[in-house]
């Protein structure tokens, strides 16, 4: 039987087994690596409602403290650390066996689609997620307009 070649299943097995030579080799995974790589860019989602932009970013382990958000023209800096540092005792003693959770700063710069008011943004962090709401312009909202007939012909198709 032919099977269809895949990229993405043949990246799959080539990572699945580098990852078991590198286990054998190491002792340990080659996935940390990757992920203190890429801990420092947080996963950052960027929707419309209508009436306002919303942001949702990932910063788990980050407390309010740990955050700053700027809003400058259309340009949206959020700023701070996430995840978490073993205090110098723990750290000491301990013996990792694995370790993918990220952790470090983050300074990311967004560029917004629409004008927004920056006096009726709001923003909190629940459940490792950064949730920013950010109210647009009144000038920047949708407004219907209605498509009307002239009067002249609307008496006329009666």
């Amino acid at each position: 039987m032919m099977e269809r070649w895949s990229p993405i299943a043949e990246f799959e097995r080539l990572w699945s087994e580098m990852d078991r030579l590198m286990s054998e080799a190491f002792g340990r995974t080659a996935r940390p690596f990757f992920a203190r790589t890429f801990a420092a860019r947080p996963a950052i989602d960027l929707y419309d409602t209508g009436e306002a932009l919303v942001v949702k970013v990932a910063v788990p382990g980050a407390r309010p403290e740990d955050l700053e958000v700027s809003i400058e023209q259309n340009a949206l800096t959020i700023r701070g650390r996430y995840g978490y540092v073993l205090d110098e005792e723990t750290a000491k003693h301990a013996t990792w066996y694995r370790r993918e959770i990220g952790y470090g700063e983050f300074s990311e710069t967004l560029t917004l689609p629409a004008p927004v008011d920056a006096e009726g943004a709001q923003a909190q962090v629940e459940h490792g997620i950064l949730t920013l709401t950010l109210p647009k312009t009144t000038e920047a909202r949708v407004k219907r307009i209605p498509v009307q007939q002239p009067k002249a012909l609307a008496g006329s198709l009666n």
